[in-house]
């Protein structure tokens, strides 16, 4: 029996995953620079900043993908067994903490500017739902248990480091869009991403690895690396989202400074940005769905 690849979940899935990771990791890169103080305060204002509005953004297009918008608030329903729901609840109440961060530090009110001990109170604690927001990306697809190449524990890990990165790579690019530079802590967070880069090529292959255990998860792979998904995946993801940033990242913190490096690592974050969407895109396009099995007969799934 030939098996198919789910439908369903298509671009505006992957870039609800994309801008929730994303946001959640640019929270968490604003808090500790915040931690750090002194030529970090710069990014860690970019950082926080970027954490509310990214997460809202995503939620708009799973709410558009929903088709029903108005049933949104089912999303909330039983959260004892529901990984929807918990989801829900988590990135909402990560939302609602960015927002108060933001406002209270940011704009309008500024009330934290030099408190100090609250906003770093009120960053952990955000933090903490920012990487439950990270995580839970990854765990929304390991629910879907007929779909064998999501149900692993490697996806919300490669989704939490990913995360990691492109939240890094976002506040390098701002920062350099805002005429920072490529200051020391700028480079300092460039060398920082070079090793989350690695860290998620490394998860990259230990997550192929393990699609032997079952046919459907077999032939995700096969997907991915050989078939219609090969071209997003070697180009997209290989490519532009890792082997391209890396390359230039190692440029920009190790051989070269001022604006040319300023110049270079945008470009790597850029094409880092780009390369974490399509990861998500090929995660989401490689779903090969299992066949309802009963004896010795196997029914194929329809698409979900």
């Amino acid at each position: 029996m030939q098996l198919k690849a789910q439908s369903k979940w298509g671009w505006l899935i992957a870039s609800y995953l994309f801008l929730a990771g994303l946001g959640g990791g640019a929270y968490v890169t604003g808090v500790v620079a915040d931690f750090v103080g002194g030529d970090w305060a710069a990014l860690a204002k970019i950082g926080v900043a970027l954490g509310f509005p990214c997460v809202l953004v995503g939620s708009v297009f799973l709410i558009a993908d929903l088709g029903t918008p108005a049933n949104f608030w089912r999303a909330f329903m039983r959260p004892g067994t529901s990984w929807v729901a918990r989801g829900t609840i988590i990135i909402s109440i990560f939302m609602v903490i960015g927002f108060l961060h933001i406002a209270l530090w940011l704009w309008p009110f500024g009330v934290l500017e030099e408190g100090s001990g609250v906003r770093h109170v009120i960053g952990v604690v955000g933090a903490v739902f920012a990487f439950g927001t990270m995580i839970y990306t990854g765990l929304l697809l390991g629910a879907n248990r007929p779909i064998a190449f999501w149900s692993t524990a490697l996806v919300p890990v490669l989704f939490l480091v990913s995360a990691l990165s492109t939240g890094t790579m976002a506040v390098i690019l701002i920062s350099a869009l805002g005429g920072e530079g490529h200051s020391g802590p700028v480079s300092t967070l460039a060398r920082v991403d070079i090793v989350l880069l690695v860290l998620e090529a490394i998860v990259i292959v230990m997550y192929l690895q393990a699609t032997h255990r079952v046919p459907e998860s077999r032939a995700a792979a096969r997907l991915v690396l050989s078939g219609s998904v090969a071209p997003l995946f070697w180009l997209g993801v290989a490519a532009f989202g890792l082997a391209v940033p890396l390359v230039l990242e190692l440029l920009s913190a190790y051989a070269l400074d001022g604006s040319g490096a300023a110049v270079v690592a945008a470009l790597a974050a850029v094409s880092g940005l780009a390369g974490g969407w399509c990861l998500r895109q090929v995660v989401l396009s490689g779903g090969v769905q299992a066949p309802l099995r009963a004896g010795r007969f196997e029914f194929a799934l329809p698409n979900v």
